[in-house]
């Protein structure tokens, strides 16, 4: 029997995915192809849904279609990400 459930955890994330209201049905569409990329990839479930639960924080903070991000656009995201972990840190 497994600590933690990665079935679980993947699914639920897949869900949470789907039903998010600010994410676009273009952005959606990336994310679950990145999903399927990563699993033909050979990726572990707990390690997916991880990135699944990020690219909706991601696009919380991107306010766009991935497909018309900049890089000025990334580096403000990633900006914002590592500033919030450094006060974490602290």
């Amino acid at each position: 029997m497994y600590i933690h459930n990665y079935k679980r955890a993947f699914e639920r994330q897949i869900s949470l995915l789907e039903e998010c209201k600010t994410l676009s049905k273009e952005n959606r569409k990336i994310a679950l192809g990145f999903k399927d990329f990563l699993l033909s990839d050979g990726i572990g479930l707990a390690k997916i849904a991880r990135y699944l639960l990020e690219i909706r924080k991601f696009n919380d903070l991107l306010k766009k279609q991935f497909t018309k991000a900049t890089e000025v656009d990334i580096r403000r995201v990633v900006a914002i990400i590592e500033q919030s972990v450094l006060h974490q840190k602290e």
